[in-house]
Order: structure tokens, then C-alpha cells, then sequence
């Protein structure tokens, strides 16, 4: 059994004066520890398991203390430099900072208050919770006319009474039906052929070239809406093959599990195209990225790891430095122009260096790019931070208050007023219709001192050392703490939003497929189910209906390779609207 000799912090028992404590070796190994574990936990403890004890408890109470004194000293410091900004913007007023000033600036002109805010809203109309017709766009419609005799004639009703009414034209009465159907119809074309029964030559009835449309053989073709509709199901829906398969073998329409990849890989190969167009355009045009990651999994990747830390075993070597996660990362991009664009990558790697992947498409020229995620390190580290104006999410910092709302009720009633009042505010920013610069400005006037008020409550927790880090409460101070300056950057710099809720919501998607088919089989099937997520994320981001979308891309495959960006989903939307 393999034995270790472990350093630990134990009182002495000559204190040399101004040090209490002093480090002392001792020696035991792993088998003698697990056997004192035993006898706590038989609460038999012995009188030489007392010193081990103590040393241990002593080492906790010097790694908290030091924690507690470096977190203190970062408030002070953070403080300090606080003041020395505020002096310095003060004395600058005049100048620089008068520009800066709501009241003053012209674009941030107009009613600052609440209650001037709800006058000038119209007045909403409470709806009634049913769909109208107009949002049945794919809907079969089907006419029922009058009979020729009803207009103009006289009411049957009050007709026999003298001075009866006639009938005239009046709004139409709609009904909506709504009908179950499989998620693939099949349709079989019979073609009479005759043959020669000299040389064997056939001739078969002409059909129309639209048949063999889409992805198959002469004898089995599916259409592009058939490959669109299987791209929403199974990587949006998150419908694994099998189970389609099953399920239209139930309705009448085989739909082997075999041939829906076949649909799906040849589907996203003509696709790609479309793809590097959205990260490109996304990327030089984006005034605001979002990112992050969730697990996910690659049989064949999970294999690659295994053999990496089996190899290093077999060496000797450490295996700490073996790379063991794999993550789905999502990106969410908001361009200048109001497009949106959601990516998905799988792989072994983390969100930073997805960052480093996709900025190599970004201009130096190009203004910095404001990014939000949550506080991980991974997440910021790349090199790319010249083009970067770093932000964290508000949302991940409130959560962590709200994880021990039980504990410390006073604390997340604190962090709940502040942040709801927040998020009030850019809502109502976003309903003014304000531009980056104005909603900075109105967040720094009205959020700046809510922000504030939060961040005195963490200071004064720590600063009195009352809360221990230990404490469960330790992590939301401190976070709030050690990520103020990325997190009060939303009333600093334009164009950075206050959380990544729509990121965390995109990534649903990725989740939702693994739950229902638990892994990739290899890179490859993670390359297609990223392709696929992106697109649909991106079409519903941008109010585009997927399974047309991806229909009318793959009809037109060939135009889509030679001009990809005519096929964006935003200008999709426009051509077909028109």
C-alpha cells in the first residue's frame, strides 16, 4: 500500500514570542488516517489521535484566518481605490464628466421618473389567452360559401313581419380544426413501363423531375421537408431515431433509424456552408457576446481519455494535466443591426478558447466587444482580452444569494430588492427603446446606487469577520466581491447586458438531446447535432419557423454554396414578408 508523509500545522509547545503557531511534520500515511477516521466515526478515539486531531483543526483555522484577512484587505483596497475615482471624477466635472450627465446629455432627454414613464405607455389591451388566426401561418384554409340565393333576400325570421329585413354581407364565422397526423407522409408514384422483349429495353411513364427531389435513390426519396422536419425533431426536440422510428412504424411510414442519420449527415453537409456565413457575420458585426458551458458527451472522445490517463498510468506519470471534460459551449451574439445568433461547439475544450476560435474572424479596427459569462476562470482565459470588454452575469450572482435564502433570509432579501429593482430598470430601458449609450446612462443613474448599496452590505460582512469561510453565506459576499468591477460594468460601458439568462435558456437545446439519446457516438455526430442546434436556435431567435427555413435552404442548396449570406435567417424573413 502506497504511504505518504503529510505536513500539517500544529501548536507548539515552546511558543516563540509574536508566533503562535509553527509548522511541525508528522509523519503517518493513509492507512493509519483511514483507521483514525474509523475511530471517530465509532466515536473510540484514542490519546494519540488527540495531537493529529488538533494539528488538523489547527491548519483550518489558519487557512480561514488568512482568507478572512485577504478578503478584508481586498475591500479595503477596492474602497480606497473607489474614492480616489469619485475625487478624481468630481474635479473633472466641468469638463469631461459633464457630458456624462443625464440631465444634460441630449440623448438621454425625456421623462426619468417612473410615473412619467407609465403615462406615456398606451394602454395595453388584456388579451384572452387564444391563439388568433393569424398565428396558424401553416394552416390549410378552406372556403364555405353562401348559397346563391342568401344575400339580398329576406330574413326568414322576421321576414313574414311586415317591413322584414334583408340579408347582407357580414364578417365571416371561422372555425379551427385542428388534426393528428404523422411527423412524415408518404406518397407512392405508380409508372407504367413496357419493355422489349427482344433486347430488354424499358420505357417508363414521364413523372415530374419534383419526385426525386431531395435526399435518396430512385426508389426511395426523402424531400427536403421530410429532412428538415427530421433535423427540428431529433436535435431540437430531442427525439432520438429510435424512437421516430418506432413511432412511424406505428403510422404506416418506415422510417429506419439507419437511414434517418443518412438524411441528417448528407442534410448538414449541404448546409455548411450557411453556417460559417453566420459565424463570420456574427462575429464582425456583434456588439454583444454571451457564453458559457454544459456537459456533455462523445463516445469516442470518452474512449480518447481513458487511453491518455491509461497510457500515463502505465508511464508513471501524472495524470492531473489530462483534459477530462467534455463541454457543449454556447455562444450567443447580438449584432448592431438586431440580428441574433446562437452557435453550439462540442468538444474537449472551454469557452475561452471558443473565443480565441471565433475572434480570429474579428477586425482589430472593429470596437471592443462586450462578453458576459459567469465569474469561472475558464471562461476568461484567452487572448483575446484587447478585443474585449469583460463583463459577469448579475443573474449567477443573485442565484448564489438565493441558494441559502433558508440560511440568511436577511441577506437574500437584501440581494433580491437590489437586483429586482435592477432588472426593473433595464426593462424599462428596453421599453423606452434606448440606445446603448442612453441605457448606460439610465443605469448609472438609477442602478449605480443599488449596486452600491449591495456591495456595502458584502464589505461590511467581511470586514467584521463575522462570516467565516466556512459559512455558506462566504461565496455570495465574495463573489460579489472579487467580480464588482466586471459586474457594475453594464453602467460603464455601453453595450453590456446584465446577464446571460437567454445563453443559459439556449442551452437547453444541447441538454434536451442528451436526456433523450445520452451521447454522440463520435466527432462527427457531435459536428452535425452543433450545425443543426445552431441553425434552428438561430431561426426561432430571429422569428423564422425552422422546418421552412431549413426547407427552402436545402431546395436551394446549390445558390446557398455560391451566396451563403442571402440565406441568413433575418434575410430570409424580409424576402419572404415582402
Amino acid at each position: 500500500m502506497v504511504t505518504r508523509s503529510i505536513a500539517v500545522f500544529a501548536k507548539s509547545s515552546m511558543v516563540t514570542p509574536g508566533c503562535e503557531q509553527m509548522v511541525q511534520r508528522i509523519d503517518i500515511n493513509l492507512s493509519e488516517l483511514r483507521a483514525l477516521r474509523n475511530r471517530i466515526d465509532g466515536h473510540h478515539l484514542e490519546s494519540d489521535d488527540w495531537p493529529i486531531i488538533d494539528a488538523l483543526v489547527s491548519k483550518l483555522i489558519v487557512r480561514a484566518e488568512s482568507q478572512q484577512a485577504r478578503m478584508a484587505a481586498k475591500v479595503a483596497a477596492q474602497r480606497a481605490a473607489d474614492s480616489s475615482k469619485e475625487a478624481a471624477s468630481s474635479q473633472g466635472a466641468s469638463s469631461d464628466g459633464a457630458s456624462l450627465d443625464p440631465a444634460s446629455d441630449p440623448a438621454s432627454s425625456g421623462p426619468t421618473t417612473g410615473d412619467s414613464a407609465s403615462q406615456a405607455k398606451p394602454d395595453e389591451k388584456k388579451g384572452h389567452g387564444r391563439n388568433g388566426v393569424a398565428a396558424f401561418t401553416n394552416a390549410t384554409h378552406v372556403n364555405h360559401a353562401l348559397g346563391p340565393d342568401v344575400l339580398g333576400s329576406l330574413c326568414e325570421k322576421c321576414g313574414p313581419v311586415r317591413g322584414g329585413g334583408r340579408m347582407s354581407s357580414y364578417r365571416e364565422k371561422i372555425t379551427i380544426r385542428i388534426v393528428g397526423q404523422p411527423l412524415f407522409g408518404a406518397e407512392i408514384y405508380h409508372f407504367e413501363q413496357a419493355r422489349c422483349k427482344m433486347c430488354g429495353n424499358l420505357i417508363a411513364a414521364d413523372g415530374s423531375a419534383e419526385i426525386l427531389e431531395g435526399i435518396g435513390s430512385s426508389y426511395i426519396t426523402y424531400h427536403w421537408s421530410a429532412c428538415a422536419m427530421l433535423l427540428v425533431m431529433h436535435y431540437f426536440a430531442g427525439a432520438p431515431f429510435k424512437r421516430l422510428e418506432t413511432l412511424h412504424n406505428g403510422w404506416g411510414v418506415p422510417m429506419p433509424d439507419a437511414n434517418q442519420w443518412k438524411m441528417a449527415n448528407d442534410s448538414t453537409d449541404l448546409l455548411i456552408p450557411l453556417l460559417r456565413a453566420l459565424e463570420q457575420y456574427g462575429i464582425r458585426n456583434a456588439v454583444s457576446l454571451r457564453i458559457d458551458d454544459t456537459g456533455s458527451e462523445v463516445i469516442s472522445l470518452r474512449k480518447q481519455i481513458r487511453a491518455e490517463i491509461a497510457a500515463l498510468e502505465k508511464i508513471g506519470e501524472s495524470t492531473n494535466d489530462v483534459r477530462t471534460a467534455i463541454n457543449a459551449t454556447g455562444v450567443y451574439l447580438e449584432t448592431s443591426d438586431g440580428a441574433v445568433i446562437t452557435l453550439f461547439y462540442t468538444g474537449r475544450h472551454h469557452a475561452g478558447e471558443i473565443i480565441d476560435q471565433l475572434l480570429k474572424h474579428r477586425k482589430s479596427t472593429e470596437p471592443k466587444l462586450a462578453k458576459v459569462t459567469d465569474g469561472a476562470s475558464k471562461n476568461f482565459d484567452h487572448q483575446h482580452a484587447d478585443k474585449l470588454v469583460e463583463a459577469s452575469c448579475n443573474a449567477h450572482a443573485f442565484l448564489k444569494f438565493r441558494a441559502i435564502k433558508d440560511k440568511y433570509p436577511k441577506e437574500y432579501a437584501t440581494a433580491g430588492e437590489v437586483y429586482k429593482q435592477v432588472f426593473d430598470n433595464d426593462d424599462e430601458a428596453k421599453a423606452r427603446g434606448l440606445t446603448p449609450i442612453e441605457r448606460m446612462l439610465y443605469h448609472r443613474e438609477h442602478s449605480k446606487p443599488l449596486m452600491k448599496q449591495l456591495k456595502a452590505m458584502c464589505d461590511e460582512k467581511i470586514e467584521s469577520r463575522l462570516i467565516e469561510p466556512n459559512s455558506l453565506l462566504w461565496e455570495p459576499l465574495t463573489f460579489i466581491v472579487n467580480q464588482w468591477p466586471r459586474l457594475t460594468l453594464f453602467y460603464q460601458e455601453p453595450n453590456v447586458v446584465l446577464d446571460t439568462n437567454v445563453l443559459e435558456q439556449a442551452l437547453i437545446i444541447p441538454v434536451r438531446y442528451l436526456a433523450g439519446s445520452f451521447n454522440y457516438k463520435n466527432t462527427n455526430g457531435s459536428d452535425v447535432g452543433d450545425l443543426c442546434m445552431s441553425l434552428i436556435a438561430t431561426a426561432r431567435a430571429n422569428r423564422v419557423e425552422p422546418v421552412a427555413y431549413l426547407t427552402h435552404c436545402l431546395a436551394h442548396h446549390e445558390d446557398l454554396a455560391r451566396r451563403p449570406e442571402h440565406y441568413l435567417p433575418w434575410v430570409y424573413r424580409e424576402r419572404h414578408n415582402e
